[in-house]
């Protein structure tokens, strides 16, 4: 009802009725007697109705406040808002937990991924520990085979090629046993046990590489191809120093042995004459260089010297790596860019269990060599360096620079199997080789004035 009595609507129809009124009231005060009177009562009336209208914008104002402050109405509302934030904030944690999930579970994969990683890794150290360790083995079996196989050599100037021989009768008896209790089998033979061999098949005119072939098959793998070939090289070395004169222009060539006596007794594993002949080839040298007064005939002088001293080095290399080890150093002083000097000196350095040292030594024939000239030297660096690289945990590099060396020996054919055409020359090669030989040497040395018996 307030709000009627309070509304426009009715304020305007309540003014119309007293518009109508006024008029009434004017038409019947019309009389010019009654002017004031109807003056004052129309101010008077004015006033009430001011005041009414007041008590009316009052009475609404204050039903607006009270319908504005209703606890009740703005408790729902608070309600409502605070339904809506709840509704917010559970949302909110859904999707936090959603993600948290996610992350939980990448986490998890992750650490999965990790110990799959950790788990091969340690496989391939546990393999890693394993080949090196059957490597070590298999060193140590080869070490001990070799002590079991080396014998005091002292073996004499004797031309007596029938020295040693087997009577015919204990010979006899010997083939039929072997023939009854085993069949044939090839037995590894020592480097020193085929020098014979190497000089036989010298005189036959076959090629090095053919050569190294054969000395690989009846070595079996008790030196690597590195060491064949020096040693190869080694023997043409000296032969060549012999049929070039260098010895028997010597001054006391008299007092030495002769070349012949030197080839024959390292045929049959003994190099001492022949080591003989070349130390006093450099020491002769050596001082020779020490008297010039021109730098650069000096330093060929020491040159040459280097390259004797190599040849020495590979020959008692066989029987002595000490003595061996003393001559690639000297090499090396006499010319320190000796790349096959640092290639045998890292050899010795190996097989005296230094591999600190063998490794500098590789790695100097790499600072040194000429790719194209020293391959050799290159490939036997490579190798070499590989199994330390490996030992260090370097696996990929080691890799790379053993299949580079392994490359370059089945280039050379060098670990090719025999065929059977090959195996039977060999049989006769060396079922003949006691009666071959003195021939062989004869025609390696070419003339007979620079050998003396």
């Amino acid at each position: 009802m307030i709000e009627q009595l309070g509304s426009l609507e009715f304020i305007a129809a309540l003014s119309s009725k007293f518009d109508f009124l006024i008029q009434g009231i004017n038409a019947y005060f019309a009389g010019e007697n009654n002017l004031k009177f109807i003056s004052f009562t129309l101010i008077l009336f004015a006033l009430v109705l001011f005041l009414f209208l007041v008590i009316i914008i009052y009475v609404r104002n204050i039903i607006f406040f009270i319908k504005s402050n209703n606890p009740g109405k703005n408790l729902e509302k608070n309600i409502a808002e605070e339904s809506e934030d709840l509704f917010d904030e559970e949302e909110q944690r859904e999707l936090e937990n959603e993600l948290q999930k996610e992350l939980d579970m990448a986490l998890a994969e992750r650490r999965e991924m990790e110990r799959k990683a950790e788990e091969e890794q340690k496989q391939q150290e546990l393999t890693q520990a394993k080949k090196a360790e059957q490597k070590k083995i298999k060193k140590e079996k080869k070490e001990q085979s070799i002590k079991e196989r080396e014998k005091p050599r002292n073996i004499g100037i004797d031309f007596d090629w029938q020295k040693g021989k087997i009577p015919p009768a204990e010979l006899a008896e010997i083939s039929n046993i072997a023939e009854i209790s085993m069949s044939y089998k090839q037995s590894r033979k020592e480097l020193n046990e085929l020098m014979g061999l190497v000089i036989d098949m010298l005189g036959r005119g076959v090629d090095d590489l053919k050569i190294a072939q054969t000395i690989n098959y009846k070595n079996q793998g008790l030196q690597d191809e590195n060491e064949i070939l020096k040693t190869i090289d080694a023997i043409k070395s000296f032969i060549s120093l012999c049929v070039s004169g260098k010895f028997s222009r010597l001054e006391r060539y008299a007092d030495l042995p002769g070349e012949e006596q030197a080839l024959y007794n390292l045929a049959n594993g003994d190099p001492s004459l022949a080591l003989a002949l070349l130390e006093s080839l450099m020491d002769t040298n050596i001082d020779k260089a020490n008297a010039v007064t021109s730098e650069a005939k000096r330093q060929q002088i020491y040159m040459d010297v280097s390259s004797y001293a190599c040849c020495f080095g590979a020959l008692s290399e066989l029987n002595d790596i000490m003595l061996a080890t003393s001559a690639y150093e000297l090499a090396i002083e006499l010319q320190s860019a000796n790349v096959v000097a640092w290639s045998r000196l890292g050899d010795v350095y190996k097989k005296a269990s230094s591999m600190p040292k063998a490794a500098w030594a590789y790695q100097n024939v790499l600072n040194f060599a000429d790719g194209e000239i020293d391959i050799t030297e290159v490939a036997n660096a490579n190798r070499h360096l590989s199994e330390h690289l490996y030992a260090e945990g370097n696996s990929l590099q080691a890799a790379k620079l053993y299949n580079s060396a392994k490359q370059y020996y089945d280039s050379l054919g060098i670990n090719r199997r025999l065929d059977k055409q090959e195996l039977e020359i060999i049989d006769i090669i060396e079922s003949n080789r006691q009666t071959s030989l003195p021939e062989s040497i004869k025609k390696l040395l070419g003339n007979t004035e620079n050998s003396r018996s």
